[in-house]
């Protein structure tokens, strides 16, 4: 496995490892859902070809909240240095 925790910029300059494991979690969760959203996508084009429409409903929705995932875990990385989380939706 390769180590990219020297790629990713910490919050702060004396930033602990926290910091840095949280950075991690996050691009690997928005790789994960774009992988998710990307394949569900490539299966609603399928099933739409197939003439299957519940199935491309289905993996359209799949993918839909695959990309609300994707966006999620982008606001970790997307933030700015000081800022603080809001834990709570609007």
């Amino acid at each position: 496995m390769v180590d990219i925790s020297g790629f990713i910029d910490p919050v702060e300059e004396d930033a602990d490892d926290g910091a840095v494991a949280e950075d991690l979690v996050a691009l690997k969760a928005c790789l994960q859902a774009l992988a998710d959203a990307i394949a569900s996508t490539n299966l609603a084009v399928i099933s739409s070809n197939q003439g299957d429409a519940a199935g491309a409903t289905a993996r359209v929705q799949a993918s839909v909240a695959g990309l609300k995932r994707f966006h999620e875990a982008f606001v970790v990385l997307d933030r700015d240095p000081g800022e603080e989380v809001d834990d709570e939706e609007d």
